[in-house]
């Protein structure tokens, strides 16, 4: 008898799960679309076969597989990423989003799942340090909090903005910027890939990262704050993020 409470127990449960996963909204049945700009490591990149690879990628390959979703990327700029589940166009932006105030009017947030400062990398030798950045050329990428910290601590002269990072370092290789103001994971990355530079943390508050979805899309929030929350708890994200800081 105990075997068979048991056993009808646990296929309650499974049906209850299944039922529950089965309301989980989507733009595709069966999908997760994320919006991402990924010039972004090790948050999000792209390998020698145009694949989206880093961090986030992890993160969502887990969750979506315990959700019974397949993450899919919408690979544009970061502005548009930010937009692109208000608009329809995307279930979420995943591109190394910071939780603030004035982006919490358009998109639903999960749990923070990491948190980063902001760095500045420039060329080594150069003299560039946090005293004398008001008379440097800052680049940034639009939309980003590096271009609104850069601009209200060192004015909009002092501020070159790029769709994407790739972009912001081609300048500072090529000598139209003299830094770039950049989420110290991602500068410390690029530092790993282009030789002749190194970057310092700066004293700004601390940001945290989190997925952003529509609003009002409170199910499948709810859904991935409870998948996301396991991954912090147990473990696995501390284990992904020094996977890809290796």
């Amino acid at each position: 008898m105990k075997k068979i409470l048991a056993m009808v127990l646990a296929l309650a449960l499974v049906l209850s799960t299944a039922a529950a996963l089965a309301e989980l909204k989507t733009l595709e049945e069966g999908k997760f679309i994320y919006a991402t700009s990924p010039d972004f490591p090790p948050f999000e990149f792209t390998d020698d076969n145009d694949n989206v690879i880093g961090i986030e990628p992890d993160i969502l390959a887990i969750i979506c597989g315990n959700l019974g979703l397949t993450a899919e990327p919408y690979a544009i700029d970061f502005d548009s990423a930010l937009v692109a589940p208000g608009a329809g166009k995307a279930d979420a932006v995943v591109s190394g989003v910071t939780v603030k105030e004035e982006r919490k009017s358009s998109l639903e947030f999960t749990v923070p799942y990491v948190t980063i400062v902001q760095g500045v990398v420039f060329k080594t030798g150069d003299d560039i340090t946090m005293e004398n950045l008001g008379e440097k050329m800052i680049g940034v990428q639009s939309g980003t909090t590096g271009k609104d910290l850069a601009i209200d601590n060192f004015g909009e002269d002092h501020v070159t903005a790029y769709d994407k990072y790739s972009l912001a370092f081609q300048a500072l290789q090529n000598g139209q910027v003299d830094c770039i103001m950049v989420d110290d994971m991602v500068g410390a990355a690029y530092v790993k890939q282009i030789p002749g530079l190194e970057m310092f943390q700066t004293d700004y508050t601390p940001e945290d990262f989190a997925f952003g979805f529509a609003k009002g899309n409170t199910e499948l929030v709810e859904a991935f704050n409870a998948e996301l929350q396991k991954l912090i708890d147990d473990g696995t994200i501390e284990e992904i993020i020094l996977k890809w800081n290796e």
